[in-house]
């Protein structure tokens, strides 16, 4: 998605919207993001002098990795963010990007906040804990948090016993 800045209106909000696939070879997806289907994106664009504001809303149709099973899964992932533009910027605007030349080229920002929007844990429809095993067990992350803190260490036992002159 590239946003043409001469055309842009002073002071009017400029909606925006298209439909995005991404190229596999630029756009590398890591797991649990496993591929990128297609991007729904709505931008809302308002300039104000130099300043250029771009209210991202996405949604998505992806295939991510389950974190139960480890299988790919169909999901629908929904994003947003609002980012800031400007031909230039005084020392300290850290939230503000600088561009160049008279287009802003979206889709590394769309590819930026799709990755940020997925959960850390995806978990398919139906999909359940495995269970534990010969030689291992599978634990929920409270049931390990509990257990790690009633965890007791028998390696300083025997300085229990010692008897020191007084």
């Amino acid at each position: 998605m590239k946003i043409d800045v001469s055309k842009l209106i002073y002071t009017k909000e400029n909606a925006f919207e298209e439909t995005l696939s991404f190229d596999p070879e630029k756009f590398v997806c890591h797991p649990p993001l496993l591929e990128v289907k297609k991007v729904d994106v709505v931008a809302k664009v308002n300039r104000y002098e130099q300043f250029i504001y771009v209210d991202l809303n996405l949604n998505a149709d992806v295939i991510l990795q389950c974190s139960y099973t480890l299988k790919p899964f169909e999901s629908k992932i929904k994003g947003q963010e609002e980012l800031h533009f400007a031909s230039y910027a005084e020392e300290g605007d850290d939230d503000i990007i600088i561009y160049k030349g008279n287009s802003i080229e979206l889709d590394k920002y769309i590819f930026d906040v799709l990755s940020a929007s997925i959960p850390l844990s995806p978990k398919a429809p139906n999909a359940k804990l495995p269970k534990s095993g010969k030689d291992y067990r599978v634990l929920s992350l409270d049931e390990f948090e509990k257990e790690r803190a009633n965890k007791v260490d028998h390696r300083f036992d025997a300085l229990d016993s010692l008897e020191f002159d007084d």
